[in-house]
């Protein structure tokens, strides 16, 4: 592969609760063009218990398909890939231990997102196959755990819902020794509907011109209501009722054979079936067109608009500074700072790209909470930033940007970083060091008294130089800059304030 090559391919992983998908595609003539499709039933909702915990088996199963994903990856920049985990990933009790392994399997971080970022990459992806982006349409995605449930314009989302209902989940929780009564499909589509209902009317009043839907399993159904001929294209109502009814007969899910039906989607159509019903009944659809489209899809094409300056991350962040009414002259002071402290550390301290982007934000949104309380506004402001659905944002961005948040003032325990994978760690610790020192010398509110200064960081060690009249004048900030000494001592970070010189 040539060097030009490299840089204009990129790849997406989507870690389903039922699936592992990876896509390779190269960008050619302003298009993406697909290299390669790979797909491994790993099943790993069905290897999770009631408190979190994976079994052996599906860990080794899910850490052997990274290692194969990993293999294909090699040789495309870091910086063009995007891996994902969804509701199971959400789901697991201790995270930060599985991703250590699963990581270094596959060769690049994964991102464990929310169920409304799933559902607006999902809309997104779908958005690419649909002919010209005119009308309005809902996207229905059934994946292993969850469905994800999207009204849209164009590309644009404007209601997005994510239930933790999914064709795994539903089979394990109402089918789990097989047996398909109506009494057992009753009870889970109750189950089911009474989620639905809570969005219903919300979702009936806001409209749609079409219905489309994605994932294995309405393939799955689509495909096999084509099979036995009652269907063209799609799925419609009559043709669902069929195959319920079909299913009844079976009795048990290891009698189920249809044409259409794949071994590695048949023990799991079951739930997917009572999901989907669910969705015909409380949405009165007569027709759900297929998209051959869905998450990694998405993925690559949100991907390329952050590579592009179109990251949503930057709308999201705009947008949470309107609705919470922050100082904008003050946070433009304090942002401004903190990345001229990172751009002079940078290297020195290993950061990256996306490391300076996340510090720009957290100084963007680092005075939110003022708009609940002046006290301890810093709690607010984090409170605020982990637990506000904020689209384009991976879970553990959100809880980056909430740590250097909550941590921007006053004292700091030695276990901030805990709830962090542990590649973060280090660029936590750096970062919260510019923040911090970005608020100490903007504390005026006072674009006049912010100095020149020159700044050198290597191996957690950091000092700083300012112009000697500026010191001799600011004792105050001078005095601050000291008592920071002893905070980041203990968090494991050396600062020095050597004696003032011309710079």
């Amino acid at each position: 592969m040539s060097e030009t090559e490299r840089a204009n391919t990129y790849a997406a992983v989507d870690l389903g609760s039922n699936s592992f998908h990876l896509l390779v595609s190269r960008r050619e003539h302003g298009e993406l063009r697909v290299l390669d499709r790979i797909k491994e039933m790993v099943r790993i909702a069905g290897g999770l218990d009631d408190h979190g915990q994976l079994d052996q088996e599906t860990m080794d199963r899910a850490h052997g398909c990274l290692a194969r994903f990993g293999q294909r990856l090699r040789g495309i920049p870091d910086e063009n890939i995007r891996a994902v985990g969804t509701q199971t990933f959400r789901r697991l009790r201790n995270t930060n231990a599985f991703l250590m392994v699963a990581e270094t399997a596959l060769g690049c971080s994964i991102d464990i997102i929310g169920g409304r970022e799933e559902a607006r990459l999902i809309y997104l992806g779908v958005s690419q196959g649909v002919s010209g982006h005119d009308g309005r349409r809902l996207v229905i995605d059934i994946g292993g755990g969850s469905t994800e449930l999207v009204i849209g314009e164009g590309l644009s989302p404007l209601e997005l819902e994510s239930l933790q209902y999914g064709c795994v989940s539903l089979t394990r929780q109402f089918f789990a020794n097989g047996k398909i009564t109506p009494k057992k499909w009753r009870k889970a589509k109750r189950s089911v509907m009474s989620d639905l209902q809570e969005l219903r009317i919300r979702y009936r009043q806001t409209g749609w011109e079409s219905a489309v839907g994605s994932s294995g399993t309405i393939r799955a159904v689509a495909e096999i209501c084509q099979q036995q001929n009652w269907a063209e294209r799609g799925v419609t109502a009559d043709a669902l009722e069929k195959l319920v009814a079909a299913m009844f007969n079976f009795g048990h899910v290891e009698n189920v054979t249809l044409a259409g039906l794949s071994e590695r989607r048949h023990p799991v159509l079951i739930g997917g079936l009572v999901m989907l019903s669910a969705c015909f009944e409380a949405f009165e659809l007569d027709r759900l067109e297929v998209s051959p489209f869905a998450l990694r899809e998405g993925l690559l094409h949100d991907l390329l608009g952050r590579l592009e300056n179109r990251d949503p991350r930057d709308n999201t962040v705009q947008a949470f500074k309107a609705r919470y009414g922050v100082d904008t002259a003050q946070v433009n002071r304090v942002k401004t700072c903190a990345l001229a402290a990172c751009e002079q550390i940078a290297d020195g301290m290993f950061l990256r790209p996306i490391h300076r982007d996340l510090l720009g934000w957290a100084a963007d949104l680092h005075e939110t909470g003022l708009s609940v309380s002046h006290s301890h506004f810093q709690k607010h402001s984090a409170y605020l930033v982990e637990n506000s659905d904020m689209p384009g944002f991976s879970t553990q961005e959100q809880l980056f940007l909430a740590a250097l948040i909550r941590y921007h003032r006053r004292a700091v325990p030695g276990r901030f970083a805990e709830r962090l994978p542990p590649r973060l760690h280090e660029p936590l610790r750096v970062t919260l060091f510019c923040l911090r020192f970005a608020c100490i010398l903007c504390r005026s509110r006072d674009d006049s008294a912010i100095p020149t200064f020159k700044l050198n960081g290597l191996d957690r060690s950091i000092s700083v130089q300012f112009p000697s009249e500026w010191a001799e004048q600011h004792p105050l900030t001078i005095a601050d800059l000291e008592l920071e000494m002893d905070l980041l001592r203990k968090i494991g970070l050396q600062f020095s304030v050597p004696a003032p010189e011309d710079i």
